[in-house]
C-alpha cells in the first residue's frame, strides 16, 4: 500500500525534490506534501531534513489515523523503493516517529518495527553509506527506548551474531550496528533523563563487557591474518570505532563531554579487571599499531590513550598494575628508541596521539608508580629528549605541544614522592625543556613574520593556559632555567638597544636600510614580548611555602629585567618616528607588560609580601623599589599611559583591545579590599581621579565606535573602576563633589542648550549624553551603601533628572535612549539596600514619580512605534521593552516607595506606568516573548513582582491582560532548553495567584459560617445586633474580590495551569521541581474535582500492566494533604511530588490532553 492516492514514482520524485530541490519553493512544496502523507503526529516534524512545517497548519491525510500507520507507510516505501532519497526520507521519518512517539506503540509493535530494521540491513548490505549509517542509529533508538520493556532488546549481542557468520561485509555492518547503540545507549536522554540511564546501566551490565571482548576477539583474529584488502581494512577501522565507543562509555553517569574526556581517568567497571589483567588486551593493541598502516594506526592509538587512562583501583593489586604500567612503558621506550618506532611517528595523526596517550598516561598514574620501572632513567631520557623534539617540531604539529607539556608538568608536581636520583634526573630534563620551549617561542617569530604560522600572540586565551604548564616546569629547577631566560633577554635587549640607535640617527624616512631597521626592531620586540610572557608565567607560579630565597632572587632578576625593558620602551615610544612602529606588535608587547602586572601583583602584592625580601632587595637595588605601594604605582602609571590613543585610524583596533585589557588589569587592582585601598593612596591614582575624563582618552570619546562590544563597554567598566577606588574611604565627600565637576560643566552646557542657550549642536548634545550617561551607569553601578548613594542623589536630582526626561523625548529610538534606561536601572535598583531614605524623607516616592515620568514618555513612543521589518525587531522595539521591564522590576520591589500613596492622594505616578506596561505586554506575540530569552527573563520578574505586591491592590485589570499573563506562564513551563530561571519566577507568579484565590475563598467560608453561627445565638437571645459586626456583614456583601471572580469565572485557565505543570512533572527532568511544586498544590486545591477527572484519565490511558501501580502513585501524591497553604502542607505534598517524580521515571507512560476527553472546554 502506496500512501494515499500517490504512486512510488511519484513518491521518489517528491522524495528527490526534498533533499535536491531545485529552487526553495519547490522543497517547500515536496515537504508539505511529504508531511501530509507521512504525519509524525507531532507539533514539529522533527529536526532532520525531512522536517519543516507544522502540521497543525498543514494538516495529514485522514485516512492515517495513528503512528503506527504511519510507520507501516514508512517501512512500505523502504521495501519497495530503491530511489537513494526515498529511502533516506522514510528512514528519517520513522526516527522522527519513534522519538516522538514511541510509547504509543505496543510492545508487539515496537519488537516488529525493530525486527524489520535489522533483517532489512541484513538484506541490503550494499545500501549508501549514509542510509546504513541512518539505519543503524535508528535501530540504536529503537533498542535504547524499547531496552527496559522488552526482553528481547536485551540479547543485542546474540541477535548480530548473524552478521558475523557472513562474509566481511555484514561483519562490518554488524560491528557499525553494535557501535551506534553504544553510542546512542550513552548520549544523555532529552525528556525522561533518569529512564534513559536506566536503560544505559542495563546496557552497561549486560551487553558491553560481551561487545567489547567480541570486538577484541574479532580485531586479533584479523590482525593474524595479516589481511589488507579494502573490505578488511573497513571492518579493521570499524571494530577500531566500537571498542573506543565502548571504553568511551558513561560507565558512572557523569556525563563529561568528550571535549572534557583528556581531564579524568576511564571508570571501567570492575568486571572488565579480566580483560586488562589476562586477556592480553596492551599486546594486541600495540601489535595492531604496529602493523597497521595509517589512518588505521591512528585509530589504534586512540585506543592506547583510553588505554592508558583505566582506572588505578580497577586492578586485583599492586603487582597487576605495576606490571600493565611497566607494558605500557616498555612499547613507550621501544616506540622512542628504535626505527620501526621513529617511522611510524613520522605521520602526524600517529604522532599527536602519542602525545596525547603520554599525557593521559602521566594523568592517571602516579610518579611513584613511574619511577619504580627498571629502566626510568633511560625511559625519562628518552621522552624527555622526544618532549625537546615536539617543542622545536611545533610547526609541524603544533595542537600536540599542550600535551608535552601536561605530561612534564603532571610530572613536576609530585617529585617529593620519587628517589633523590630521579628527583635530580627529572630536574636537570626539565632545565632542557625550557631551553627547547624558550628556542621554540623565538622561532615562532620568523615563521609568523614569514607566513608560514599563526600567531599564537593573538590568542591569549590559549597561550595562558600553556604558560601555567610551562612555568611549573621551569620552576622546578628555577635558578638554572631563569638563566637561561634571562641570558636571552640580556641579549635580546642588547641588540635592542644598538638597534634604536640605529633608527634614531637614520630619522624617519622610509629607506631600504630603514626597511631593514623597521623588521629587524619588529622581531627583536615580538622576541621580548615572548621572554616577557615566559618570565612573567614563572613568576604567578610562585607558591609561598615552597618558595626559597634563592627563587625569590631569580623573580627579582626577571622583575628588573622586564621593568628595564619597560622604561626603554617607553622611551623608545617617545621619540620613534612613526614610520617604524607597528599596531600589532604594540599590542602584544603592551599585552605582555599587563600580564606581567598581573602576575606581579597576584604573587608579590599583598598581605605576604614582606616575606619576599629578596625581591624587593633586587627592585630596590636597581630601580629604587622598596616596598609594594612603590612597584603599584609604576603599574599604575604604566598601564594609564594604554588609555592614551595616539589618534592614528589604523591604531584603532588595536588600541581599543589594549584599553579593554587595562580597564581588566585596573578592575583586578581595585578588586581586593586590601589592594584596592593601596590603590586609593597611590599619588598616580590621586591625579587620575582629579582628571579623569583627559582628552587623550580616546576611548571616551562618543563618536569613537567599535563593533566589539566588550570594547564598547570601556566607558562603563572605566567608571565602575574609578567609583570603587573614590569610594574606598569612608570620608570621601569632598573629594565626591570635586570628582564630578567636569560633569557638572557637561551636564550645565547641556542644559542650558535645551532651553535655546550655547553653542552645541543636536548632535552635538545626542553624543555628549550618549557617554555621560555610560559613565554615571558606572559610577553608580559600584556604590554599595546609603552614604554614597545620597551622595550621588543629592547631587543628580533634582538638578539633571529634566535633562534625563527631556533626551529620552528628543531621542527614544535612538542608542541614546538604551544608554539612558540602563543608567536609570541602575540608578532605581536597590541593592544591599543603598536606596534608603530617612522617615521624613519623601526621596522615595521622589525617585518613583522622576521614574513613572520616564518610563511614561518612553514607553508611549515604544506603543507608537510600529515594526518595519521582524529580523529586527529586536533592536526596534523589543530591547527598549526589556529595559522597561527590568526598571519596572526593581522599582516594585525596591522597598522604597509607599506605593499606597500615590492611590491615597490621588497620584497618577503608579496608574500611568502600570496602564503602559499592560499595553506593552499585550503587544508582545506570547511566541516572541518566549523565543527572546532576555526579554522573556525581564517579563517574568516584572510579573513575578506585580503578583506579589501589586496585582491583588489594584481595584480591577482588563481580561485581555489577565488572559495574556497566563496564557505566558503557562507556556513558559514545559519549554525544553528553557532557562529554569523563567520558569521558577512563572511558577512563582502562579503561586502567588493561586494563594490568594484560595486564602480569600477559604477565609471567606469561615466568616460565613462565623456569621451564621453568630445570627442564631442573636435569634436565641434576642440580643441587640453588634455594630461592628453589622459592618463586616456589609462587607461580605459587597462581593468577592475581582481576581477570584476572575478565577472562578474561568476554571479553564486554572485547568490549563494544572495540566501543564502536572505533565512537567511527570514527563521532564527539571533542576526547578521544587518551584514547580508550591502553585501545583495550590492548582490541585483549586480544582478538586477537574484534578480527579484527569488523573483517572491519565492512568486508564497508560498500558494494562502500569494502571494499577501509576493510580497508587497519584493517590500517594496527595497523602495528608489538608486544604490550606500552610508552609507543613506546602512542605509535605513537595516531598509527596518528589516521590511521585521519581516513581514516574521509572515507568514509560503515555501523556495525555484534557481536550480529548471532554472534561477540559
Amino acid at each position: 500500500m502506496m500512501a494515499a492516492s500517490l504512486d512510488l514514482p511519484t513518491l521518489e520524485q517528491y522524495c528527490e525534490t526534498l533533499y535536491n530541490p531545485p529552487n526553495p519553493s519547490g522543497r517547500i512544496q515536496a515537504e508539505s506534501l511529504l508531511n501530509y502523507h507521512f504525519p509524525t503526529f507531532s507539533n514539529t516534524n522533527g529536526s532532520n531534513a525531512n522536517s519543516g512545517g507544522s502540521e497543525s497548519v498543514q494538516g495529514h491525510n485522514p485516512n492515517i489515523a495513528s503512528p503506527i500507520e504511519s510507520a507501516l507507510l514508512c517501512r512500505n516505501l523502504l521495501e519497495n523503493s530503491t530511489n537513494p532519497y526515498a529511502l533516506m526520507f522514510a528512514t528519517s521519518r520513522l526516527r522522527t516517529l519513534v522519538e516522538d512517539q514511541f510509547t504509543s506503540f505496543s510492545t508487539a509493535e515496537q519488537h516488529g518495527l525493530r525486527t524489520f530494521v535489522l533483517q532489512y540491513i541484513y538484506e541490503h548490505p550494499d545500501l549508501q553509506p549514509f542510509i546504513i549509517s541512518s539505519q543503524a542509529q535508528l535501530f540504536a533508538i529503537i533498542t535504547k527506548l524499547g531496552w527496559i520493556e522488552n526482553q528481547e532488546f536485551r540479547t543485542l549481542l546474540d541477535q548480530i551474531q548473524v552478521f558475523f557468520q557472513q562474509g566481511v561485509g555484514h561483519r562490518v555492518l554488524g560491528v557499525r550496528l553494535l557501535t551506534a547503540v553504544a553510542t546512542e545507549m550513552n548520549l544523555p536522554g532529552t525528556k525522561n533523563v533518569v529512564k534513559h540511564r536506566k536503560a544505559a546501566v542495563g546496557f552497561r551490565d549486560a551487553q558491553l563487557l560481551p561487545i567489547f571482548q567480541a570486538a577484541l576477539s574479532m580485531l586479533q583474529s584479523v590482525l593474524q591474518s595479516q589481511q589488507s584488502d579494502p573490505q578488511t581494512e573497513k571492518l579493521k577501522e570499524t571494530l577500531l570505532l566500537l571498542m573506543k565507543a565502548c571504553l568511551a562509555f558513561d560507565f558512572i553517569g557523569s556525563s563529561y563531554e568528550d571535549s572534557s574526556e583528556d581531564l579524568g581517568s576511564l571508570q571501567i567497571p570492575t568486571t572488565w579487571r579480566p580483560v586488562f589483567e589476562e586477556s592480553g588486551y596492551l599486546e594486541i593493541l600495540w601489535e595492531s599499531w604496529k602493523t597497521f598502516a595509517s589512518p588505521v594506526s591512528v585509530l589504534v592509538m586512540e585506543c592506547l590513550s583510553q588505554a592508558a587512562s583505566i582506572r588505578r583501583s580497577l586492578f586485583s593489586g599492586d603487582d597487576s598494575r605495576h606490571a600493565y604500567i611497566y607494558r605500557f612503558m616498555q612499547e613507550i621506550m621501544l616506540t622512542l628508541t628504535t626505527a620501526a618506532g621513529q617511522n611510524k611517528l613520522q605521520d602526524l595523526g600517529n604522532y599527536h596521539e602519542f602525545c596525547r596517550m603520554l599525557s593521559r598516561f602521566k594523568m592517571t598514574y602516579q610518579l611513584s608508580e613511574v619511577c619504580s620501572f627498571k629502566d626510568i632513567q633511560q625511559w625519562l631520557s628518552a621522552v624527555g629528549e622526544f618532549t625537546s623534539q615536539g617543542f622545536l617540531s611545533w610547526k609541524w604539529s603544533p595542537n600536540s605541544v599542550p600535551y608535552l607539556l601536561t605530561f612534564w608538568n603532571k610530572t613536576v608536581g609530585s617529585l617529593s614522592s620519587v628517589k633523590h636520583e630521579t628527583e635530580l634526573r627529572i630536574e636537570a630534563i626539565t632545565v632542557n625543556l625550557t631551553g627547547a620551549y624558550l628556542k621554540s617561542c623565538l622561532e615562532c617569530v620568523h615563521a609568523v613574520m614569514d607566513g608560514e604560522a599563526d600567531d599564537p600572540l593573538e590568542s591569549e586565551e590559549a597561550l595562558l593556559v600553556s604558560l601555567d604548564m610551562f612555568a611549573n616546569i621551569a620552576r622546578t629547577k628555577h635558578t638554572e632555567s631563569g638563566r637561561l631566560l634571562v641570558n636571552e633577554f640580556n641579549n635580546l635587549s642588547i641588540k635592542y638597544r644598538e638597534l634604536i640607535q640605529r633608527a634614531t640617527s637614520m630619522g624617519g624616512a622610509a629607506s631600504t636600510g630603514s626597511t631593514d631597521i623597521k623588521e629587524s626592531l619588529l622581531v627583536v620586540e615580538l622576541k621580548l614580548t615572548w621572554l616577557v610572557y615566559l618570565m612573567s608565567s614563572i613568576i604567578g607560579a610562585r607558591v609561598m611555602y615552597q618558595s626559597t630565597s634563592e627563587q625569590d632572587q631569580m623573580d627579582g632578576e626577571f622583575s628588573c629585567e622586564i621593568l628595564g625593558f619597560i622604561h626603554q620602551l617607553q622611551v623608545w615610544t617617545a621619540q620613534r618616528p612613526l614610520y617604524f612602529a607597528s599596531p600589532d606588535a604594540h599590542l602584544h608587547i603592551q599585552s605582555s607588560i599587563i600580564y606581567f602586572y598581573q602576575q606581579f601583583r597576584a604573587t608579590y602584592i599583598g598581605e605576604e609580601s614582606s616575606k619576599a625580601v629578596k625581591v624587593y632587595t633586587q627592585l630596590s637595588s636597581r630601580w629604587g623599589l622598596n616596598t609594594p605601594n612603590q612597584v603599584l604605582n609604576i603599574i599604575m602609571d604604566s598601564a594609564l599611559n594604554n588609555l592614551r590613543s595616539t589618534g592614528d585610524p589604523a591604531w584603532k583596533k588595536q588600541e581599543d583591545l589594549l584599553v579593554l585589557r587595562t580597564l581588566k588589569l585596573f578592575t583586578n587592582l581595585a578588586s581586593g579590599y586590601s589592594s584596592v585601598k593601596y590603590i586609593r593612596k597611590l599619588d598616580t591614582t590621586k591625579a587620575l581621579l582629579k582628571n579623569h575624563s583627559a582628552p587623550d582618552f580616546k576611548f571616551l570619546d562618543p563618536t569613537r565606535k567599535s563593533s566589539d562590544t566588550a570594547v564598547a563597554r570601556c566607558r562603563t567598566i572605566y567608571y565602575t573602576m574609578l567609583s570603587r577606588v573614590l569610594f574606598a574611604e569612608d570620608n570621601v565627600d569632598a573629594e565626591f563633589w570635586r570628582f564630578i565637576k567636569p560633569w557638572e560643566a557637561t551636564l550645565d552646557r547641556v542644559a542650558l542648550a535645551f532651553v535655546g542657550g550655547g553653542d552645541l549642536g543636536e548632535e552635538d548634545i545626542r553624543l555628549i549624553l550618549l557617554g555621560m550617561f555610560k559613565d554615571l551607569r558606572g559610577f553608580v553601578s559600584s556604590i554599595t551603601n546609603r552614604r554614597q548613594y545620597n551622595l550621588f542623589y543629592e547631587w543628580f536630582y533634582p538638578a539633571y533628572t529634566p535633562i534625563v526626561l527631556r533626551a529620552i523625548e528628543i531621542w527614544p529610538q535612538n542608542e541614546i535612549g538604551i544608554a539612558i534606561l540602563r543608567f536609570w536601572h541602575e540608578f532605581v535598583t536597590n541593592k544591599s539596600s543603598r536606596v534608603t531614605f530617612d522617615s521624613s524623607s519623601p526621596n522615595g516616592i521622589l525617585l518613583f514619580r522622576e521614574t513613572s515620568h520616564l518610563l511614561s514618555a518612553y514607553g508611549s513612543n515604544l506603543l507608537s512605534r510600529p515594526i518595519t521589518d521582524e529580523s529586527t525587531r529586536w533592536s526596534e522595539k523589543y530591547k527598549g521593552i526589556m529595559l522597561y521591564f527590568n526598571i519596572m522590576s526593581v522599582s516594585l520591589s525596591g522597598k522604597y516607595t509607599n506605593f499606597g500613596v500615590f492611590k491615597l492622594y490621588g497620584d497618577k505616578a503608579l496608574d500611568r506606568v502600570l496602564n503602559i506596561f499592560f499595553q506593552l505586554m499585550v503587544a508582545i506575540p506570547v511566541a516572541d516573548m518566549i523565543a527572546f530569552p532576555k526579554l522573556g527573563a525581564s517579563f517574568f520578574s516584572v510579573i513575578d513582582v506585580f503578583a506579589t505586591d501589586h496585582m491583588t491592590g489594584m481595584p480591577s485589570m482588563p481580561q485581555p491582560v489577565l488572559e495574556y499573563i497566563f496564557r505566558a506562564v503557562g507556556e513558559s513551563v514545559p519549554l525544553l532548553g528553557q532557562d529554569s530561571s523563567c520558569s521558577t519566577m512563572a511558577c512563582s507568579a502562579i503561586d502567588k495567584i493561586c494563594s490568594f484565590v484560595l486564602n480569600w475563598l477559604i477565609k471567606n467560608k469561615t466568616r460565613t459560617s462565623e456569621s451564621a453561627d453568630s445570627a442564631d445565638e442573636m435569634l436565641e437571645t434576642d440580643e441587640v445586633e453588634d455594630p461592628v459586626r453589622r459592618l463586616r456583614e456589609q462587607q461580605q456583601q459587597e462581593g468577592a474580590h475581582w481576581l477570584v471572580e476572575y478565577v472562578l469565572r474561568n476554571k479553564d485557565v486554572m485547568t490549563y495551569l494544572l495540566v501543564v505543570l502536572f505533565s512537567v512533572v511527570v514527563f521532564e527532568n527539571r533542576n526547578n521541581h521544587w518551584a514547580l511544586s508550591r502553585p501545583l498544590l495550590g492548582l490541585i486545591l483549586l480544582n478538586r474535582e477537574f484534578f480527579a477527572e484527569y488523573t483517572s484519565l491519565f492512568v486508564q490511558a497508560q498500558l494494562p500492566d502500569r494502571q494499577e501501580p501509576l493510580q497508587k502513585l497519584v493517590n500517594g501524591l496527595m497523602e495528608g494533604i489538608e486544604t490550606n497553604l500552610s508552609t507543613v502542607n506546602r512542605d509535605r505534598f513537595t516531598t509527596n511530588t518528589n516521590a511521585f517524580r521519581r516513581e514516574c521515571s521509572q515507568m514509560t507512560l503515555m501523556p495525555v490532553s484534557p481536550d480529548d476527553s471532554g472534561i477540559m472546554s
